[in-house]
């Protein structure tokens, strides 16, 4: 039974299985109808702490029109713009004519119909995959200690140290995801031999005949699994972990980006999406899918937001510069919210992407940006972007969103997501949200990177309605709108304690798009 027991370890242990227990649990309160939106809903009629997006629809929305469709900016591994759900959204700059080859607005850009790609290479091919900023450092550390050159100022022992740290644990992660990845396969292999077929359920194998051990354990282990709420695909998902960790992530010798500028923005390309902007799609399709078309999403600004596709995060850590040029592309091109769902330990160039945001929140942009999903309380531990190095007005035109599950109980706070009464402002809808997946597929996905559009479709309704608010008025009133939580008791994440609300966020509040339309004239 060691086999059995390293698995039952390996879920426990890891943040993806302590995220996909709590979405189990989270599930049983909804029905499948209800499940599919709960983000959209109210306490007083579905007791669920939703956005009650719905609300605005169905009893602001049927009387008045937006008056400015917003345009939200999605910073992302990038988004299926033909998505059938999606593609009635999608930012289109009407002064550049498609395919041309020429850059018809001036803006430095040529054919940036509905954004950019800062992810190239020095060929300009597009870069999927990247390293861990750790993993970056380290090599850096390394390459200059060996060409005896000094270090840059920014590369203090604290920051090899955090860099360190960071390596070492995810080396650590990479060895139990091998072990996983070695068990599944001998599951899996065990399950395709006796149902016969590559493509079986958990029910085919709940159904296999015989008693050998290997039998025995294949049947126990999917059975467990299926409890947990956890789908063959996750399975897949958590085996091929192991091997993006040893080529890509921890790689020294794996460098995409070699031989690209420091500065400057005269690099990438107008590709949106492919089979890659898994991430994103699901990101832009909780902000804006269409609620017409009775399919798929129901997006919380659907027909107030239009989506920017800014590709700038890979499948491993965003690099400074290439987040800094999509923050600057945005505000100059007419974004006035910006959505980060991502997020790192080290930021070695932070002061390019701080000057952006600045910057940002000098063409009145309102930034949304996830907390993360390491169960950290983000006062001590640092998570970038923040707003730590910003001046007063970027500060005030910036949001760090939590994640919230569907319970109303003491598991309110999503058990991955970070938090901080400092650091997050607020908490959204994050845990189990359904959306948009590339080709016109959907799919439910937990995480801060669901918080913070949940928080930016909000946004975007409330603005839609009310252009006449800066982005400061805008972030003040989501703030003091919210649905206030202060002194409800809930467990802290990845703790086995309870805290107040409201000392695990600013506001002790989770956001609410109908309240905050209601208090506008209190401004």
């Amino acid at each position: 039974m060691k086999l059995l027991s390293i698995i039952l370890c390996l879920i426990v242990s890891t943040s993806f299985g302590q995220s996909l227990q709590s979405t189990s649990e989270s599930n049983k309160k909804l029905n499948s109808e209800a499940k599919k939106e709960w983000q959209n809903l109210s306490f007083k009629t579905d007791k669920v702490y939703g956005t009650e997006a719905n609300r605005v629809y169905t009893e602001i929305l049927n009387s008045s029109k937006p008056k400015k469709k917003i345009v939200v900016a999605v910073i992302d591994s990038g988004v299926d713009t033909e998505h059938e759900d999606l593609k009635g959204s999608i930012w289109r700059n009407d002064d550049e004519i498609a395919g041309n080859g020429i850059d018809d607005d001036k803006n430095g850009f040529i054919d940036d119909v509905h954004g950019w790609n800062f992810l190239v290479d020095s060929s300009g091919n597009d870069v999927i995959y990247d390293n861990m900023e750790a993993t970056r450092v380290l090599r850096l550390s390394r390459q200059l200690k060996k060409d005896e050159q000094p270090y840059p100022d920014w590369l203090t022992e604290d920051v090899l140290k955090k860099a360190a740290d960071i390596y070492n644990e995810s080396s650590q992660e990479m060895s139990g995801l091998g072990q996983f990845s070695m068990v599944f396969k001998k599951i899996d292999s065990t399950a395709r031999a006796e149902i016969g077929k590559d493509d079986y359920t958990f029910e085919d194998v709940k159904n296999i005949e015989g008693e050998n051990q290997d039998i025995k354990i294949t049947k126990r282990v999917f059975s467990i699994f299926h409890k947990l709420g956890i789908e063959k695909s996750d399975l897949q998902e958590m085996g091929s972990q192991s091997d993006k960790y040893s080529a890509y992530w921890l790689n020294f010798d794996f460098n995409p980006k070699a031989g690209m500028p420091s500065s400057g923005s005269e690099y990438g390309n107008n590709h949106y999406g492919g089979e890659h902007s898994e991430h994103g799609t699901h990101v832009a399709g909780i902000i804006a899918a269409t609620r017409e078309n009775n399919i798929g999403a129901q997006g919380v600004a659907y027909g107030s937001a239009e989506i920017m596709v800014l590709r700038a995060v890979p499948d491993g850590d965003e690099r400074d510069l290439d987040v800094a040029n999509a923050l600057r592309y945005a505000a100059d091109n007419g974004a006035n919210i910006i959505n980060m769902s991502f997020g790192k330990g080290i930021s070695p160039s932070k002061k390019l992407v701080y000057d952006a945001m600045e910057y940002a929140a000098t063409k009145n942009v309102l930034i949304i940006h996830a907390a993360g999903n390491d169960s950290e309380d983000i006062d001590v531990t640092d998570n970038y972007p923040n707003d730590d190095g910003l001046d007063d007005a970027g500060k005030k035109s910036f949001l760090c969103i939590g994640a919230t599950s569907p319970t109303k109980g003491k598991k309110l706070l999503a058990s991955f997501s970070n938090y901080g009464n400092e650091s997050v402002a607020l908490f959204a809808p994050g845990e189990d949200i359904y959306s948009t997946l590339p080709g016109n597929k959907y799919g439910y996905r937990s995480g801060t990177s669901m918080a913070a559009p949940v928080a930016s479709g909000a946004a975007a309704l409330v603005w839609s309605l009310h252009p006449e608010l800066t982005a400061i008025e805008l972030q003040e009133l989501l703030i003091n709108s919210a649905t206030d939580l202060g002194d409800k008791k809930v467990l802290i994440p990845g703790q086995k304690s309870k805290e107040s609300f409201q000392n695990l966020c600013k506001s002790g509040s989770v956001i609410n798009a109908f309240s905050a339309l209601q208090q506008v004239p209190k401004i």
